[in-house]
């Protein structure tokens, strides 16, 4: 089932984009990115790609950053001990490190603490602050955490202690009564920029500690870059010097932790250094407040000991294979757990299950929500409170929806595309009607889409014009990877890889040759050939193998350049061993429609492609040869009782009709994509 593909609506400006790559010597893909970003002068694309419109804003401007100053200091005057009560995330972790390490210079004698993800949760908790206490804390510094700890403030108060608040999730009507409340997302607060990480407000109070920005991320710039990007929050304005400094001091002069963390997952092999953050370092510091304490990675960024670093980074390494094999099983758990319970009408997926793994749920839930297309939670099922992560889609604001379900919920928090919450068990299946409600009625796309950045010719795509595209970097929120359409190529080679599940093309145009990797996508190796004529769509990569650099597009998606009627509208053949096909399985049949097509091309030695399969699975629907569910890229096929024998003239079927009217009038046009 072939993705929309949405191209930039504005028309390019020949002499606009010669006037950009000859005043500020760039390739022409990078000029048209800029341009459809809203760049679109010498003056503005020069601040972007040499990061000097980025500024530092005043630590001073964000609400009670005096006061939180204040207090820390008169704790370190008179000798109080400090505890920084951190998250179990990367943002937590690094800016939990990154807080211990200051205050620690500056002669506090301080501590950290993070909750244990699976016995205490998210957040601040009262058991915590009780122990806190008896071991002799007299202030918490909280950091990525506690904006809704209103009840919790009020206990650390009848314990004695001091609490500041350093935040930056969206903040609910009360605000705790802490000595301080630091979070630019505070009604009220006259910060500019709102989109900090919990690492970025930590590293803001601490400048305002040392009265010195310049001297705080030469220090530390690495870590605050690393919570930032892996935070995925938006590398816009603050963000953008924050992330594109950091990177930087990482491949130059890196954490001691950090740098044993890169050797292991040898990053000096990689090309893109935002992707290696992103995908390397960030997983391997989250598999510890998955999977067993993030304190283990908290003592990595604290570490100065190249041996213990090392040691450390190796855990930290075998923790994340664990957390993927742990993530597997629950991925296919839920999955199972969506085709058995006819999930294919939700507008949301709420899925519960006793067992599973409080720190994987969450990057299990982004994982169907990519897969499906739809707002995803899943809960962890326990006796008293359950505890559950979830991910959204694009035009479904969970933080919002979350909100709406409040009386239900025992505790929530988070943003517009991931939150967390606890509930009590009985309360799920009014959590779902109400989720499945509020999608509904939101603007959100049930559409698979892909967003074309820029259409660049094959002819481009050399070695030196993807180096030069890095001064897009870094990329993330805000300023994502370009996805570039390349269109009209012929295809060379077509093979699959990995046992079948990816799948490498190589494709020529003219004189020009252009290698492609689809990660994940082994089935389209049934659906095109040598000869086929395509437009791919993807992120431009450098590929590295014993030393030799070649260019390679990795795959978002890829379509035929022209939609031809024999391709997609099912003959009379294709009817029938599509049909023997479906007789031939177990009922009912779940399956991406992927998988299905290359069964039946297998089966039937001739070529059915998804399009063709799917158009003919709609007819059978619509005469009622079968029932069809469909979800995302899945379908869910269903013999209807007593058809055996019927005869059916499809051709006359209302959908077949449909859809060949509107395959003749695609085929006169063809996709029709940006020249």
């Amino acid at each position: 089932m072939s993705k929309e593909w949405i191209f930039p609506e504005e028309k390019l400006d020949d002499a606009q984009l010669r006037e950009l790559c000859t005043a500020l010597d760039i390739p022409a893909l990078v000029a048209k990115v800029l341009v459809h970003r809203g760049y679109r002068d010498v003056e503005s694309v020069s601040r972007f790609i040499n990061k000097t419109g980025a500024v530092y804003h005043s630590p001073n401007l964000m609400t009670d950053m005096d006061k939180a100053a204040e207090g820390i200091r008169r704790a370190i005057d008179c000798g109080e001990k400090i505890t920084v009560y951190g998250d179990y995330d990367v943002d937590g972790i690094t800016a939990t490190a990154l807080m211990v390490r200051v205050l620690r210079e500056l002669g506090a004698e301080v501590d950290a603490y993070i909750p244990d993800r699976r016995s205490e949760g998210y957040g601040v908790n009262k058991a915590a602050l009780s122990r806190l206490a008896q071991n002799g804390t007299k202030l918490v510094v909280t950091v990525d955490t506690g904006i809704t700890a209103v009840e919790e403030t009020l206990h650390a108060r009848e314990l004695g202690l001091k609490v500041i608040i350093t935040d930056h999730h969206e903040c609910k009507s009360d605000i705790p009564e802490a000595e301080a409340v630091v979070n630019p997302k505070r009604p009220g607060c006259p910060y500019p920029f709102k989109e900090l990480a919990g690492v970025g407000v930590a590293f803001k109070l601490i400048c305002a500690l040392c009265g010195d920005t310049k001297s705080v991320m030469e220090k530390y710039g690495d870590i605050v870059a690393l919570g930032t990007i892996a935070d995925v929050v938006s590398l816009t304005d603050e963000n953008r010097a924050i992330a594109d400094y950091g990177i930087n001091k990482m491949q130059t002069d890196p954490n001691p932790g950090l740098r044993a963390v890169l050797e292991v997952v040898g990053s000096s092999s990689k090309w893109n250094s935002c992707a290696v953050v992103s995908y390397s370092v960030a997983p391997r510091l989250n598999a510890a407040g998955r999977m067993s304490s993030a304190m283990t990675a908290v003592e990595l960024l604290l570490c100065e000991d190249a041996a213990r670093a090392a040691e450390l980074a190796l855990l930290l390494d075998e923790e994340n294979r664990r957390r993927q094999a742990e993530e597997s099983l629950i991925f296919e758990q839920a999955v199972d757990m969506i085709y058995k319970n006819d999930m294919f009408n939700k507008k949301a997926l709420v899925l519960a299950k006793r067992g599973w793994h409080h720190g994987i749920i969450g990057v299990v839930a982004s994982r169907i929500c990519d897969r499906f297309n739809r707002s995803c939670v899943l809960i962890s099922v326990e006796d008293g409170l359950c505890k559950s992560s979830g991910r959204s889609v694009d035009g479904v604001n969970l933080f919002d929806a979350l909100s709406s379900c409040g009386d239900i919920l025992e505790k929530f928090g988070g943003h517009a595309y991931a939150a967390g919450f606890s509930i009590k068990e009985e309360n799920i299946p009014e959590l779902d009607r109400r989720l499945n409600e509020f999608a509904a009625a939101s603007a959100g796309s049930t559409a698979a889409r892909v967003y074309i950045d820029a259409v660049a010719e094959a002819d481009e795509l050399t070695l030196e014009t993807v180096r030069r595209t890095e001064v897009l970097c870094p990329y993330g929120a805000g300023n994502k990877t370009p996805v570039f359409g390349v269109c009209g190529l012929t295809l060379s080679e077509v093979r699959t890889l990995s046992g079948g599940k990816h799948c490498r093309l190589r494709a020529e145009k003219g004189d020009a040759r252009i290698e492609m990797i689809a990660f994940g996508m082994g089935a389209i190796a049934d659906e095109f050939s040598p000869g086929d004529i395509v437009d791919a769509a993807g992120e431009l990569n450098i590929n590295i193998y014993n030393g030799i650099e070649r260019v390679q597009l990795v795959l978002t998606d890829i379509r035929r350049s022209y939609r031809r009627i024999s391709d997609e509208l099912p003959s009379r053949e294709d009817f029938a061993d599509i049909y023997r096909m479906i007789k031939s399985l177990p009922q009912p049949i779940f399956s991406e429609v992927g998988r299905l097509s290359s069964e039946i091309s297998r089966r039937s030695r001739r070529r059915i492609g998804t399009e063709k399969l799917i158009n003919a699975l709609i007819v059978f629907d619509d005469v009622g040869i079968i029932s069809l569910g469909r979800l995302g890229d899945t379908v869910k096929i269903e013999l209807a009782p007593g058809m055996e024998g019927k005869k059916f003239n499809l051709a006359e079927s209302r959908e077949y009709i449909r859809i060949k009217a509107e395959l003749e009038q695609l085929e006169k046009g063809g996709i029709g994509h940006e020249n």
